[in-house]
């Protein structure tokens, strides 16, 4: 068992630098007025350039290994970030003369030669994460600043230490390892933590766990104090670890997969809002002898979370106790908890069984690939499923950590929130998912990026002399265009369109392609959208 109080890897200091203090820093403060001040820099031209547009992507494309089934158990002979020798890389993940980011005459980026290169192919086997973000307000040069900038600051060593369990939260002294809790089985760990064997031992224990419980609910093996079989969750929880599991829960319900695992008559339902309207409104219509209640709480205090669970232990009193049926054996019968203290969920009546803990290392924002998450996700769509996510989470996991800067696309996102935020004036970020199962999307993102950069100072203490992080908000893209689009055209807010393209109808591809395609041109060109 992996003990974080007494098997620290280490004191790690925050960086003492101010990011002001690097050339760098000025070079791109000017570059930003050039792009305000410059008619020829408006991105409508700046999109008449194919080369700079061929530049301005990055593609991820699955591991053979997941695509599989089969993920591989080892990475640690995969180049590291910011390793100089890239020369067997892709061309779109070099950084050097030749790769995507290199200038010409024009300014824009793109591959050396006289004609753009493509950046992707029709591969059938492997699936692509495609990141075009040719409708930024950037080019090559400002890039190649934004990834020096990024060198200067340490961000490919904070990378590397969050990777081998370092203490990279200075405030509270603790590691950050919600990655690990998407290792697969095997995964050689240990090459980069002391503990490693350790640490996934535990994480795996807790998914063998869940696999069995959820397995044994949903056959009908573990049932309600009445003898009913559990068909209803509901899951109280709070910030992350209510945002979370919903927002997977809602990208799930369109899957073919996921809905075909989905039990007979079985339904799950999500409490966060400490206004008892929120409860009542969730758990009416279900029957109080087939509801199993989980309550997730780190602390098992948090107020809200707390305050939810006593009024779902009411209701199930209410509604079930009898002359043979105490509230002791309702609690033992229909609650689980997900949290780390033991002592609390007792005191509560949860049995042991029916405890799941929460590591110390993983922040609330990024519980859901614990077992906040995969506990309901497990119970409602099956563990099968749930593991799924996990092993896609993962892949993503060895791109961030693996790929050079140039084609690391949460790199580029963060790189480009930077640039927009501090250095462009543009504060506000819309994020406009065409894909109704990603609707939950900016939700989550608010949870992740707010929450994470809402900071006054740098992790030294140090003051910010700028407005850290952006503003997140949005909701799905054609319900968006008919409520708030308006007011993005005739202000100067920045906004990030999400198009989501999967394998709907060929009906719904055109409209959502169209509807989105009219309101880049509008955003784009300044022109008011037509009701056409």
């Amino acid at each position: 068992m992996f003990d974080p109080l007494n098997s620290s890897r280490g004191t790690v200091n925050p960086p003492q630098m101010r990011c002001t203090d690097v050339p760098q820093f000025t070079a791109l403060q000017m570059a930003a007025s050039h792009f305000k001040k410059d008619p020829k820099l408006h991105l409508k031209h700046l999109l008449a350039d194919a080369f700079r547009c061929q530049g301005l992507m990055a593609v991820h494309k699955t591991s053979p290994a997941f695509e599989n089934g089969s993920l591989a158990t080892t990475t640690t002979n995969m180049p590291q970030i910011g390793n100089g020798d890239n020369t067997t890389l892709p061309l779109l993940l070099r950084r050097d003369n030749s790769g995507p980011f290199s200038t010409n005459s024009s300014g824009g980026g793109g591959a050396s030669g006289d004609t753009a290169v493509p950046r992707w192919s029709n591969n059938s086997d492997k699936r692509q994460i495609i990141l075009d973000y040719s409708r930024q307000h950037v080019d090559g040069e400002t890039m190649e600043l934004l990834f020096d900038l990024a060198d200067q600051m340490g961000l490919t060593e904070r990378m590397n230490e969050m990777r081998a369990g370092m203490d990279i939260n200075f405030t509270e002294r603790r590691a950050v390892m919600h990655h690990v809790l998407r290792m697969p089985r095997g995964y050689d760990y240990k090459a980069r933590h002391p503990q490693g064997d350790n640490i996934l031992n535990d994480v795996h224990s807790v998914l063998d766990r869940i696999a069995m419980f959820s397995d044994d609910v949903r056959g009908g093996n573990i049932l309600g104090c009445t003898g009913k079989k559990l068909k209803s969750i509901v899951c109280i929880g709070i910030g992350g670890s209510h945002a979370g599991p919903e927002a997977v829960y809602e990208a799930l319900r369109g899957d073919a997969v996921a809905s075909k695992a989905i039990g007979q008559g079985c339904t799950i339902r999500f409490v966060a809002n400490v206004d008892p309207v929120d409860f009542d409104l969730n758990c009416r219509d279900l029957i109080p002898e087939e509801t199993l209640i989980i309550v997730t709480s780190k602390s098992f205090t948090t107020a809200e979370t707390m305050q939810n669970a006593r009024t779902a232990r009411r209701w199930l009193v209410s509604k079930i106790s009898s002359s043979d049926i105490t509230e002791a054996d309702i609690v033992a019968h229909h609650f689980c908890a997900i949290s780390s203290s033991t002592v609390e969920t007792e005191k509560f009546g949860i049995k042991k069984e029916h405890i799941f803990p929460i590591f110390d290392w993983v922040l609330g924002r990024f519980s859901v690939w614990s077992a906040a998450g995969m506990l309901p996700l497990s119970l409602h769509y099956s563990f099968d499923v749930a593991k799924r996510i996990l092993d896609g989470a993962h892949d993503i996991d060895e791109h961030f950590f693996d790929a050079p800067l140039g084609g690391n696309i949460p790199v580029l996102l963060g790189l480009l929130g930077v640039w927009n935020s501090t250095f462009m004036g543009y504060h506000t970020r819309a994020l406009l998912p065409y894909s109704h199962a990603l609707r939950r999307l900016p939700s989550l993102v608010m949870k992740f990026d707010m929450e994470s950069n809402g900071k006054r100072v740098t992790a030294a203490g140090i003051p910010l002399p700028f407005d850290a992080g952006e503003i997140d908000f949005g909701e799905a893209g054609s319900n968006g265009q008919h409520t708030f689009y308006q007011l993005l055209v005739s202000k100067d807010f920045f906004v990030v369109s999400l198009i989501y393209t999967t394998t709907y109808t060929r009906c719904f591809s055109q409209i959502a392609s169209r509807s989105a395609f009219t309101c880049r041109f509008c955003w784009i060109h300044g022109k008011p959208i037509s009701n056409r």
